[in-house]
């Protein structure tokens, strides 16, 4: 009786190689090369499978295949029987695990689509498949092809992806030209776009494309010089570096005066050789050797196509004990192993992936479940790091592990998500409707090795690895509930909102540091925006065009602000808004570290500051602003210069500096070794807070409002904002940033 791990042996010697087989190309007519390498097109079973069959004339009637007959025969490595094996009808469910023989008997079955194969697939290994025309007489051998260490870093060079238009890839040698969907969602992800990307491109070289011109940068604080064009071998232009940047702070280059970190010209004994592990996974796709490369490497196809289908799935494992990326937790594996013996032979492909029977040999499928695992978004998604600058540490007794700059894989891992088994893919690659396969070729008649089997649409994940603003509905339309109450009593209006992360299986915001989710509460009653009298205010998290104190460096008088750092920056239209401390901390239920009960509100990092006035600027010049009103303040009071609220946010619209208005922020803030608050991850040393919100983590914020005599009622919004990049990084570096609507509600109240 045939089991379904250990079988009895079956003599090699009773295998018979002959066969009759389909002809077997990549997925199209011209196969010359498989996508990312050198693949050799079978032509028949034996070359493409290695395996072998004696078919006999055993049909049903008319000539044709039963509907069910059995399959008997071995798996080897090519010289002996192999353990451990898959077998498995394409297109079915796994049925069998080999034994220490090797040895297999199956059912196959007409009420699968397509051609009836044989498949027999195991990690390390490339997967094989015979299909039937016939009823084989006699046992039949399924070779598969071991995918050997080391990586080929310096003989494998990356294919391309394609553009995902059938017209344009119209050669094998591009992945689009089979999966062309695929490619097409890929091509508007963010991993296409994770080298070029101009957040990336800045912050490591440290230059701001807010500056056009050598006056306008040198005006700001900058300076004008020449500098490596990305994506280019040894190109060179102009452009202004402010802001520091990941070259020149870790390497002590392009002081001022001097030249560009990126400058061809800068001698060899200058150039930079610390690289913040950036290319490490954001360059994953460079040739040659993997981790620890300088991302402006990166040209061609691995500047323009970033994190493409032939990198990640030249992805052999993932290995959570090592350093991120290609540095070593994603373990490449290039293949070496040759078609032939021929010299400069072609390559074997190889290409690993989720699913067990892919037995095209163009591709040279292998089989590695980690692909449908959140582990292996872990490969790039999970940092914690040492401090990057030299001569500056990470406290090891704070965070023994390294500062913990992205966590997402550890926010999934302790959440009910990883529990009940949805990992990243459930979110961020949907099924494909409408699709038989990943090949946008296949149908049901012509399923089989070549254009694959056909699979339901859970296994045709979609490669648009959508992100939170993406999708109908939106990711973060889906994750974050709000809920809002307001009363009035006595001439005053107690507001509760109360936010959910109730549909995230990890932090939100979670990944880049930089983001933060910003709620933000305005209270109208008889034509004015009213001051909260009580409740928590929006920290510098939610940005600020200048930040002074009352007393040190700002003086009031009446109307007027004598504030000569914020009279720079202050225009007519911009608001004050000045807080008060109360000392009293915000206690959170917070993330990592800060989740610890044992921790007092004030170990949390996150003061409660209420709101005193809030004045609109009239005019600003020669160090001193007028605003409207007067407002009531005292010295260490903290004054705001930003954005006044709108009765209205829309969704998308330009980031507004916010803090000091009623409401709260979302964030992980980092701190460099000077203090600065909210800094890039290549300068942070510690963390001053994270309140960031868990799966199923509710949060409430309460705010009071006092009705200006005679109101008969207040009208009161409450809107939450998801925010990418902070508004002040980004007027800096002059990149886009745009507040994003979470959720909003608004509620009007009658006065008692």
């Amino acid at each position: 009786m045939w089991r379904p791990v250990k079988h009895a042996r079956l003599a090699a010697a009773s295998i018979v190689v002959a066969a009759t087989t389909r002809m077997l190309s990549g997925c199209g007519e011209d196969a010359p090369a498989g996508a990312g390498g050198a693949g050799g097109a079978a032509t028949n079973v034996s070359s493409s499978s290695s395996s072998s069959a004696s078919v006999g004339p055993t049909t049903g009637a008319g000539g044709a295949l039963p509907e069910v007959f059995t399959v008997t025969g071995v798996v080897t490595d090519g010289a002996s029987p192999l353990a451990g094996a898959i077998v498995m009808q394409g297109g079915g469910a796994p049925a069998l695990v080999t034994g220490d023989d090797g040895a297999f008997s199956i059912e196959l079955s007409a009420s699968i689509p397509g051609a009836p194969t044989v498949v027999a697939a195991k990690v390390g290994y490339r997967s094989a498949g015979i299909e039937f025309d016939a009823v084989p007489e006699g046992p039949i051998e399924l070779v598969l092809h071991e995918v050997a260490p080391p990586d080929n870093a310096d003989g494998y060079k990356f294919g391309p992806p394609g553009v995902g238009d059938e017209n344009l890839d119209a050669t094998t040698a591009v992945c689009g030209h089979c999966h062309t969907t695929l490619v097409a969602q890929f091509q508007q992800s963010a991993h296409a776009k994770a080298t070029r990307d101009p957040l990336v491109q800045d912050l490591y070289a440290g230059t701001s494309r807010a500056h056009a011109d050598a006056a306008s940068c040198t005006a700001a604080g900058g300076e004008w010089r020449t500098g490596r064009v990305p994506g280019t071998m040894m190109e060179a232009g102009p452009r202004c570096y402010l802001g520091g940047g990941v070259l020149p702070d870790l390497n002590g280059c392009g002081a001022k005066g001097a030249l560009a970190c990126d400058d061809p010209a800068l001698p060899a004994a200058e150039k930079p050789t610390s690289f913040g592990a950036c290319a490490d996974c954001h360059a994953a796709g460079l040739d040659g050797k993997a981790g620890g490369r300088d991302l402006l490497e990166a040209t061609g196809i691995a500047f323009d196509h970033g994190n493409h289908c032939d990198t990640c799935h030249k992805v052999r494992d993932i290995d959570l004990a090592k350093p991120p990326g290609t540095a070593g937790r994603l373990l490449m594996q290039r293949p070496s192993e040759k078609v032939s013996d021929v010299p400069l032979g072609k390559l074997r492909q190889v290409m690993f992936g989720p699913l067990p029977d892919v037995p095209n040999e163009f591709m040279g499928g292998s089989y590695q479940p980690k692909f449908s695992e959140a582990t292996f978004c872990a490969g790039c998604h999970e940092q914690a790091q040492p401090a990057l600058l030299p001569g500056q540490t990470v406290d090891p007794t704070r965070f023994p592990g390294g500062l913990p700059v992205h966590s997402t894989f550890a926010e999934w891992s302790a959440s009910p998500w990883a529990e009940v088994s949805a990992p990243c893919q459930h979110c961020h690659m949907p099924p494909n409707e409408g699709l038989w396969n990943t090949l946008d070729k296949t149908t049901p008649k012509n399923g089989g090795i070549t254009f694959g089997f056909v699979r339901p649409p859970e296994q045709i994940r979609s490669h648009a690895f959508r992100g939170p603003l993406t999708g109908t509905p939106r990711l973060l339309d889906l994750a974050l509930g709000m809920w809002m109450t307001a009363k009035a009593t006595g001439g005053v209006v107690d507001v509760a909102v109360t936010l959910s992360n109730q549909g995230c299986g990890h932090a939100l915001p979670t990944g880049e540091p930089m983001r933060s989710l910003v709620l933000v509460i305005r209270a109208d009653a008889c034509g004015e925006v009213l001051v909260a009298s009580a409740g928590p205010t929006v920290p510098d998290v939610g940005g600020a065009w200048a930040e002074g104190v009352i007393g040190q460096g700002v003086a009031v008088t009446g109307t007027q602000w004598s504030w000569p750092e914020g009279a720079i920056r202050a225009k007519p239209g911009q608001v004050l808004r000045v807080v008060r401390e109360t000392g009293n901390w915000l206690d959170y239920p917070g993330v990592g570290i800060f989740a610890d009960p044992a921790l007092s509100p004030a170990e949390k990092g996150i003061p409660i500051r209420v709101q005193v006035a809030e004045s609109k600027v009239v005019s600003a010049a020669n160090g001193q602003i007028v605003a409207e009103g007067v407002a009531e303040v005292m010295p260490g009071d903290r004054v705001f210069l930003g954005d006044a609220l709108a009765a209205e946010v829309m969704d998308g619209s330009g980031a507004a500096a916010l803090a000091g208005a009623a409401g709260q922020a979302f964030a992980r803030v980092l701190v460099d070794a000077e203090g600065n608050r909210f800094v890039p991850h290549y300068r942070a040393v510690d963390m001053a807070s994270d309140n960031r919100l868990l799966p199923f983590t509710q949060v409430t914020s309460n705010h009071s409002f006092v009705l200006p005599a005679g109101c008969p009622g207040v009208t009161v919004t409450a809107t939450a904002l998801y925010r990418p990049v902070p508004v002040g990084m980004a007027k800096e570096r002059g990149w886009e940033a745009l507040d994003w609507v979470a959720a909003a509600r608004k509620e009007s109240v009658s006065a008692n």
